[in-house]
């Protein structure tokens, strides 16, 4: 029996011991306690807020609400939240490239030209391409230039079922010399972005060079090309009346009518308002490229 009750009384002295010993390592974590939040890539930005009382039982610590003694222990992310997380700020890394194109303001709509031309032939079958009409309009589509236009060399074939060009107009008043169309064309679209169909044909008669991040050909968009296995490129143009139907349900012409110059220019310039902001990225991006090249060489 005084065995029994000595084995209790040291059982006791041991678990007072230990409890001294909690409370006081508890109560030197307390005063020494850094408030400042953790930086540990793995704790996330809220913290849980403990308050302990260093009134312990005889059984076991209690955490409870008191008024004094707060502790800010981080909170350890999962796996998935810490996947999620990366994704985020990849996806918000990401989204801080990405260019952003805002509305036209009156001074950038007039940076847009679009153009469209109409051509006879001289030569052998008419193989030869020469000007016969130039039409110009503004983004607002409204014609800015549209003229006749005179062709010195003997033309063999005016295409009227597709121009609509005839002898008699070529040889009106209203035709002027191709020199002084040349001219007036070549100031009009200096510096500015120009919008057409087939517009490596349009320039090519014009004799005109143009940059061409500042061309926008609705026929070499690859979003508005068909694919075709025997291209090098691998797409093929679609025709402008083809894509004004598709994209806009805009019918340009009925059969057997010739073109309109105007409303050719018309359709292409709708079609690039219509996707004026994927388009620009993509051009965007080809000049971003091409500097990068150019600053790899130099």
């Amino acid at each position: 029996m005084q065995r029994l009750e000595l084995g209790f009384r040291r059982s006791g002295q041991r678990r007072d011991r230990r409890e001294n010993r909690q409370s006081k390592y508890i109560d030197s974590n307390i005063n020494n306690y850094n408030y400042a939040p953790s930086k540990h890539k793995h704790c996330d930005s809220s913290f849980t807020t403990l308050k302990i009382s260093t009134a312990l039982s005889s059984d076991d610590l209690s955490y409870h609400l008191t008024a004094s003694h707060v502790i800010t222990s981080p909170v350890k992310k999962t796996r998935r939240r810490t996947r999620r997380s990366k994704r985020k700020q990849q996806k918000n890394g990401s989204a801080s490239r990405v260019v952003r194109i805002g509305e036209l303001t009156d001074e950038k709509k007039a940076q847009y030209i679009a153009l469209d031309a109409e051509m006879v032939g001289i030569g052998p079958h008419g193989m030869i391409s020469r000007l016969a009409r130039i039409c110009l309009v503004n983004y607002d589509g409204k014609t800015i230039y549209d003229t006749l236009v005179k062709v010195d060399e003997s033309v063999t074939d005016y295409r009227t079922f597709v121009s609509g060009i005839t002898a008699e107009d070529l040889e009106s008043e209203a035709a002027l010399p191709f020199i002084e169309v040349h001219e007036q064309v070549s100031s009009l679209i200096r510096n500015k972005i120009i919008l057409g169909h087939g517009l490596k044909n349009d320039l090519r008669v014009l004799e005109l060079h143009h940059p061409w991040y500042d061309v926008r050909d609705t026929a070499k968009y690859e979003p508005f090309m068909k694919p075709c296995t025997i291209s090098p490129t691998g797409y093929k143009a679609k025709k402008l009346a083809t894509l004004a139907k598709d994209k806009l349900g805009m019918i340009m012409q009925e059969d057997g009518q010739p073109h309109n110059p105007v409303e050719d220019a018309i359709a292409a310039l709708e079609l690039y308002k219509k996707h004026r902001v994927k388009w620009e990225c993509a051009m965007q991006y080809k000049m971003n490229k091409t500097a990068s090249i150019v600053a790899l060489h130099n």
